[in-house]
């Protein structure tokens, strides 16, 4: 089933460049060729995209027309993240309203608007989450000594899902990085730990202490399966550069079809403004369904 008008006309709205007719934000020609390649595979420059002309507003519009909504849905939420980054295109609270009811109509999930949960939560990506918790089934039934990588390889699945150009696990100068993954513009290293105890002060400095030693703008996230003590965290103390996240956060946010990017984003937020480096989803989202 295809957009309306209407639907194509609201795409339009949301990715053009006010200042040059025609264009999509920041994009010349070449570069939104490369990037609907290298993001999709797809060949924006084809004539089957260029009924209505040959301007870049043009033949998105005419790609967002042709195209089946599965796909229509991964263009418009990469493009959304994508302009998240341009200082030179804010979004307002307008757009971000326009976004939500946008990817909710591309969706035909307007019953979710009943969930309790604003549009820009809902996951708009077409992501299988039952997938991702089958996942976490299975890496509960494998051997303790697996468990580790088999969750790092999960990790490096989901963050792929979202676009975050993840990177697997490697070495430096024997000094052992989980991955990595992108975020708005921001480079995460990762610390992943699957195991029966929560993660203590000591594990928390270990991350702390390989980020010292990066750039300074590099950041991190620790992700426990198992969560983290309160001594560990209090120990380890507040204006450090990691979001904390744990398995319960993960659980939650793929049952309730939440956003892991919305997600770190929140946290970030919260860390901003608290100073507290982990902050379980149900307190950021009170509504969520345990």
């Amino acid at each position: 089933m295809k957009l309306t008008s209407n639907d194509i006309k609201a795409v339009g709205q949301l990715f053009e460049d006010k200042n040059n007719a025609g264009y999509v934000l920041d994009f010349t020609d070449k570069t939104m060729r490369e990037f609907f390649e290298s993001e999709f595979s797809i060949d924006i420059e084809n004539e089957l995209y260029r009924d209505d002309g040959d301007s870049k507003m043009k033949r998105l519009r005419c790609f967002v027309k042709k195209t089946e909504r599965g796909t229509v849905l991964k263009v418009v939420t990469r493009l959304w993240e994508y302009r998240k980054t341009l200082s030179d295109h804010p979004i307002t609270a307008q757009d971000e309203s326009n976004y939500g009811r946008l990817i909710l109509k591309i969706q035909g999930a307007d019953n979710q608007a009943a969930s309790g949960f604003t549009p820009a939560l809902i996951v708009p990506t077409g992501i299988d989450n039952d997938y991702f918790l089958q996942g976490l089934e299975t890496l509960h039934k494998l051997p303790a000594q697996q468990r580790g990588y088999g969750f790092e390889k999960w990790l490096n699945e989901l963050f792929e899902a979202f676009y975050l150009a993840p990177k697997g696990a490697f070495r430096l100068r024997g000094e052992q990085i989980d991955g990595s993954f992108q975020l708005n513009n921001e480079t995460y290293l990762i610390e992943a730990k699957w195991q029966d105890a929560k993660t203590g002060h000591a594990d928390l400095h270990v991350l702390q202490g390989k980020l010292e030693q990066k750039a300074s703008w590099a950041r991190g996230a620790f992700i426990s399966w198992s969560g983290f003590t309160k001594e560990g965290l209090d120990a380890w103390g507040r204006g450090k550069r990691v979001v904390c996240l744990s398995g319960y956060d993960l659980a939650l946010m793929l049952k309730n079809n939440l956003s892991f990017r919305i997600l770190m984003e929140e946290k970030i937020r919260r860390a901003a403004e608290t100073g507290s480096l982990y902050v379980k989803i149900d307190e950021i989202f009170p509504d969520i369904t345990r």
